[in-house]
């Protein structure tokens, strides 16, 4: 059975054409440059071009039988769109080429890996301690270091390897739908996953959001499958909590949530009683995991960044008034905004106001397709809760908490602080579909309304705080 047809390509056509192009005309004096408009617009196209078709195409085949092709043309699709992105950076911010526009952290995480293959191995970790600013930025200049060591200094190197890791990554959101909830479902994930923007666009740029999103995937998907085998792999666990040990390398708050996440994994779905079955790997799994956090003095780091949290709102929303110069706004009445946008946001930028929204605006099409797709994310949400809570209790949590986290941080409205949980996304985007069996559009158009005035009313404000009468 087809779950993704011709009227739903239909309407995401439509609304993904017409909205942007609509708030460009009526902010007409502060228009985005015409060919990124039509780049970001063909994104969209093909995005749901993408999903009738291979819909259609795979309806007969299960996913295990499709499991090689959706792998290669994953990674087609990300080699392709490295080409549009060196282009982008090469015709509209020559100075950060061959980084993404207004590439900062890609030149600090370059020039320090420069610095560790002219040094011995063992020397690697004293000078990314001494370069990074903390141990939770150490992981990604190593990961790059030993590419440049094997291939040399290459950008390109990097990003074909982050390619191939958003392709595994895909793969491992079908496994995971499929063991779960059946071949059609994990189908429809992967279809998502394959063509999803945001995910394309990150395993384009050399940042460590690609590998980090491989590694968070990683750990979830071993537990699953040590859970799915109807007994318990002491390899596949310990593997589960080393990917999560790892992540402190990467980003501390995000380890911690993922480790409670994978340990809410262990709850028997099928069985009231907790068996010894269950408790002896998670036993040898939490050890490991103590030992190497022990050893490490990991604790300190978790320490720190609760520390740290302290009036962490306040102090982000100063720092985007000082990166941003001339704005205002008032730090209560934009508290509520920040909260209840949450859910759905970041909204898409469509105008050049100043310099610094040329890497905002030249993705719009990611936040816009993510903006739309967020309907089927709360139907497949729902139908989880009804039907497989107990089994996806894990990734709920990890979705709500980590959510939570950059809410209180007020990064919900950076698409980059999003990444991690977006692989989760797509698998509720998949199962929406799949289980959304009204017969016509219609509660998808009224949400596709408020998307609408949402990001309408967003572009106002945006101007309205930087003082510009639209």
């Amino acid at each position: 059975m087809k779950f993704w047809d011709a009227e739903n390509t239909m309407v995401g056509w439509r609304f993904g054409l017409i909205v942007p192009v609509l708030i460009t005309l009526l902010f007409f004096d502060f228009a985005m440059p015409i060919g990124i408009l039509l780049a970001g617009l063909a994104v969209v196209f093909l995005f749901f071009l993408g999903l009738n078709y291979f819909s259609t195409q795979w309806v007969q085949r299960s996913f295990d039988q499709l499991e090689v092709r959706i792998f290669f043309i994953a990674l087609l699709v990300r080699i392709m769109f490295l080409g549009y992105l060196y282009l982008l950076t090469f015709w509209f911010d020559p100075d950060s080429f061959p980084f993404e526009i207004n590439a900062a952290d890609s030149w600090v995480y370059h020039n320090v890996t420069l610095e560790l293959i002219d040094a011995p191995v063992s020397e690697w970790l004293d000078i990314v301690e001494n370069r990074m600013k903390s141990r939770s930025d150490f992981g990604y200049p190593i990961y790059q270091g030993t590419l440049y060591s094997l291939f040399g200094p290459y950008t390109l190197i990097v990003r074909f390897f982050n390619s191939v890791l958003g392709s595994l990554t895909v793969v491992m959101l079908g496994r995971i739908v499929n063991i779960s909830w059946g071949s059609a479902h994990a189908k429809m994930t992967a279809i998502i996953a394959m063509l999803f923007p945001t995910l394309i666009w990150y395993c384009g740029i050399q940042l460590k959001e690609t590998l980090m999103v491989f590694v968070v995937v990683s750990a979830f998907y071993v537990i699953w499958k040590a859970r799915s085998q109807g007994k318990w792999n002491v390899w596949l666990i310990a593997l589960g909590f080393l990917m999560c040990f790892a992540l402190f390398f990467f980003r501390t708050f995000l380890a911690a949530l993922v480790f409670i996440s994978i340990l809410l994994l262990f709850i028997p779905f099928k069985e009231n009683r907790i068996s010894s079955m269950f408790l002896i790997p998670l036993m040898l799994g939490l050890y490991l995991f103590y030992s190497l956090a022990v050893s490490s003095d990991i604790f300190k780091d978790v320490n720190n960044q609760i520390e740290d949290s302290n009036d962490f709102f306040s102090r982000n929303l100063e720092n985007e008034k000082s990166l941003l110069g001339d704005v205002k706004f008032d730090q209560v009445a934009l508290a509520p905004i920040i909260v209840a946008g949450a859910a759905i946001t970041p909204f898409p930028s469509y105008l050049d106001t100043e310099a610094r929204q040329l890497s905002i605006f030249s993705r719009f099409q990611n936040d816009l397709v993510r903006n739309m797709m967020y309907f089927f994310m709360y139907v497949g949400l729902y139908f989880t809760f009804k039907n497989r809570f107990r089994e996806y209790i894990g990734i709920i949590f990890f979705l709500i908490a980590y959510l939570g986290v950059i809410t209180s941080a007020a990064n919900s409205f950076q698409a980059r602080f999003h990444m991690p949980i977006i692989p989760f996304v797509v698998i509720f985007i998949g199962v929406g579909v799949v289980e959304f069996k009204s017969k016509s559009n219609r509660s998808w158009l009224i949400y596709l309304t408020f998307i609408f005035l949402a990001q309408l009313a967003w572009t106002y404000f945006k101007l309205d705080i930087r003082g510009i009468n639209a």
